[in-house]
């Protein structure tokens, strides 16, 4: 299951880029809390966020929401649903969030891990061409995984593994289709040579030898 986050945010009266842009000046990152009924401007500090962020990488967490206002303090359960980062700088400029309750399923994309290495690999006798790497799903909030384990120690050459083939947690719904192609193992160019020349053999000539002349031959 994906760990928990407190976050202590506030309720944004800023409005307009330039009160945006001095929020963040002042080392406040702009958010929206999309709730059922309505929308939630929010204003949280750039320290409370230190671990959801690895460089680019988003962490895959729930976040318990302490949502403080001048009259009172309101806690909630929400999802990170979506990032902007400045184009030049990947400085974080924008969260969207999405309130959650504990009987409603929420939609996510989690990391796929490969693990093991097939025998073929090891070899250098093939390549592994990975066209999948997060796998969408349904769940409900406790049920949020923070990766899927896919184990590929066993792959043989020329076989390739679907999404149908990747055992889920328990409570988890995968979204994808399930003929998707996660991954396959394909031979190197040297291997696919050997295994199927690609010259055509040529057929032998038939060299027919030449009859002697007979005496009725040579009177002809």
């Amino acid at each position: 299951m994906a760990q928990s986050i407190t976050l202590k945010a506030n309720i944004r009266k800023a409005v307009g880029k330039s009160a945006v842009k001095k929020l963040r000046a002042n080392g406040r990152i702009p958010a929206i809390l999309y709730g059922k009924k309505s929308n939630l401007p929010l204003e949280i500090p750039a320290t409370e966020l230190r671990d959801l962020f690895h460089g680019k990488r988003v962490e895959k967490v729930l976040l318990n929401l302490e949502i403080i206002d001048t009259e009172e303090k309101k806690s909630t359960l929400a999802f990170l649903q979506e990032i902007q980062l400045h184009p030049i700088t990947d400085k974080l400029v924008h969260l969207d969030l999405h309130e959650l309750s504990s009987d409603e399923k929420l939609h996510a994309e989690i990391d796929l891990v490969f693990i093991g290495e097939p025998q073929a690999l090891k070899s250098g006798t093939a390549n592994l061409d990975i066209s999948l790497r997060r796998l969408k799903i349904s769940c409900f909030p406790k049920d949020l995984p923070n990766t899927i384990p896919v184990s590929i120690e066993q792959l043989k050459t020329g076989e390739s593994l679907h999404v149908a083939d990747i055992p889920l947690p328990p409570g988890v719904e995968c979204l994808n289709p399930k003929n998707q192609v996660v991954l396959s193992l394909v031979a190197t160019k040297g291997e696919e040579e050997m295994e199927a020349p690609t010259g055509e053999t040529a057929e032998p000539e038939v060299i027919k030898e030449k009859k002697p002349k007979t005496e009725e031959s040579k009177g002809e």
